[in-house]
């Protein structure tokens, strides 16, 4: 008899897992939260210029495309785990709650038909994926009348099921600081003040910053190394992705100036001496955390800062400030650590610290801490080889 493994998260750990699992006699149930696969990743655009950077962004949507692969996986989506209880003979039962969404991501062939007729815009569509619809729709019904397979019903209601496995795997990701908890930021006050984020949402939609955009900082460690923000770790990608879409920025619009406020510059990956020396040159690296960031009469972002070693507070006008905000625990980390009986770290992230050959319950990903998506991917697989391990399968 094949074993069953639930995996929490459809994030690009999550997926890796699947992919690798599914080459065994495995039964294999993937839970996702969201309507669609790849968790916050998703939503990152590329940030190529003249050649790959190694961002990882195509790592995900290749691993999206592999679902159709796998015919012992099973998906559900908009759903979570609402109760986890373990037998005596060691064996898991999840109680899952899904919630209804109208498009059935099983029937849907992405000929996008609901999506040219919803006055909404309540219909999106994800890269290699399919549709689903979010909060905007007002059930007008227009998408179900246009729909050649019948996929769509808004009337579809939620369930509760209850799933057998013998072991879990948890990738349910992470959560993004928010800066608007912390007043010096000035983010929510203009639309001039962005997070890391909400550039990568331009990305992905192809989108650009203002045409009048000709001066533009980023800020490092906003929600990091900051025991005012209680958050007191690095986050570790941050330096990764923010010198990565300043490059991307620079290539777009050879004539922005880019200022690069920081304490230190995290390395990241094997290629980062080379694209180090291709950036270096083309950013003005100011070394300060700035004190904070205000609107003047114009409506223009202003840092005021002090620069490291110098002394004497300073200011910079900006037509963008894009505040590189760090990585937190998922918000249902602690709900997820009482339910599978996991420790947390003094972080709040899953501890790594149980014995993960003999216990039937695995962490990967960024729910144990910041991770770029290379490392997601090198850390599930690893995890796939301990899951396997442990069911006894040979690899």
């Amino acid at each position: 008899m094949n074993s069953n493994v639930s995996i929490i998260g459809a994030g690009v750990s999550g997926l890796t897992v699947a992919k690798t699992l599914a080459q065994f006699p495995i039964n294999l149930t993937l839970i996702e939260q969201n309507p669609y696969p790849g968790g916050r990743a998703i939503f990152y655009g590329c940030k190529a210029t003249d050649s790959c950077v190694h961002c990882g962004v195509c790592l995900l949507r290749d691993a999206i495309f592999d679902l159709s692969d796998s015919p012992n996986l099973t998906t559900m989506y908009s759903s979570t785990p609402q109760a986890v209880y373990k037998g005596s003979d060691g064996k898991f039962q999840l109680e899952i709650e899904s919630s209804p969404n109208g498009i059935d991501p099983e029937l849907c062939t992405s000929c996008g038909y609901c999506q040219s007729v919803c006055p909404e815009n309540a219909i999106q569509g994800i890269p290699g994926w399919k549709f689903y619809i979010d909060e905007k729709c007002t059930d007008c019904g227009k998408c179900s009348a246009v729909c050649p397979v019948s996929a769509i019903d808004l009337s579809r209601k939620g369930k509760k099921q209850t799933l057998n496995a013998d072991s879990i795997v948890v990738s349910s990701g992470f959560s993004p600081f928010d800066p608007a908890i912390n007043r010096k930021w000035g983010y929510g006050d203009s639309g001039r003040v962005i997070t890391g984020t909400d550039l990568e949402l331009l990305l992905y939609r192809e989108s650009y910053l203002p045409e009048d955009t000709k001066r533009v900082a980023f800020i490092q460690c906003v929600g990091s190394r900051n025991v005012m923000e209680g958050e007191t770790q690095c986050s570790r990608v941050c330096c990764a992705y923010a010198l990565r879409m300043a490059n991307r920025l620079k290539a777009e619009r050879p004539d922005m100036e880019i200022d690069f406020y920081y304490m230190d510059i995290q390395h990241f990956g094997k290629s980062f001496s080379s694209f180090w020396n291709t950036v270096k040159d083309q950013l003005n690296f100011v070394r300060s955390i700035p004190i904070n960031v205000e609107q003047n009469g114009t409506e223009k972002p202003v840092i005021w800062y002090e620069p490291i070693p110098e002394r004497g507070i300073r200011k910079n006008e900006y037509d963008m400030v894009i505040l590189s905000h760090g990585l937190k625990p998922a918000e249902n980390a602690e709900k997820m650590a009482e339910m599978l009986n996991l420790d947390l770290d003094s972080n709040g992230f899953f501890s790594s610290a149980h014995d993960r050959l003999t216990t039937p319950v695995f962490t990967t990903g960024t729910c144990r801490g910041p991770m770029r998506i290379d490392e997601c991917v090198e850390d599930a697989s690893s995890t796939s080889e301990e899951v396997l391990k442990f069911l006894g399968v040979s690899i």
